[in-house]
């Protein structure tokens, strides 16, 4: 918190939540919730970044594998729950973020991400380059560049 102290304007401190994160996580929100109720679900979610994310990934999401919700509304995400899903979408390299799209993946639940699970994610993403026309990079690239990234004890699993 002495560093807030120090810094003239508190929207330049990272690590804490300020008013203009706020504002801007808002208007994000706000301009998925296409009818207002302060509720967004799966079809609002999907167009979140132009698109970005896969309706798979949207599916892990909505089934609350990396954090249960708080809204008590079946197939709904409130601005609290949206509010962890961004923060974990924006800044991919903190801990929590990790856990939270580590979770996503893991579709057994055991901790350790196979070659099918992410093969079963990949395969939305092929569909998607290939339908833009883009070159795809193949499975076998992606995993050799994490498990090289990674180095984990069994090549098996990460």
């Amino acid at each position: 918190m002495l560093h807030c102290d120090e810094e003239e304007d508190i929207n330049k401190v990272l690590r804490y939540f300020s008013y203009e994160h706020f504002y801007v996580i808002y208007c994000k929100f706000w301009e998925l919730d296409t009818d207002h109720d302060f509720l967004i679900d799966k079809e609002n979610l999907i167009r979140y970044g132009n698109h970005a994310l896969t309706y798979r990934i949207v599916d892990r999401i909505f089934s609350q594998v990396p954090r249960k919700f708080t809204s008590k509304v079946e197939g709904k995400m409130g601005y609290e729950d949206f509010v962890y899903f961004i923060l974990a979408e924006e800044d991919k390299s903190s801990e929590p973020s990790l856990e939270y799209w580590f979770k996503c993946i893991d579709l057994d639940g055991n901790g350790v991400l196979t070659r099918n699970e992410m093969q079963f994610f990949y395969e939305e993403q092929l569909h998607r380059m290939e339908c833009m026309a883009q070159e795809p990079v193949l499975f076998e690239d992606i995993l050799c560049q994490m498990i090289d990234m990674i180095k984990p004890q069994v090549c098996l699993f990460i």
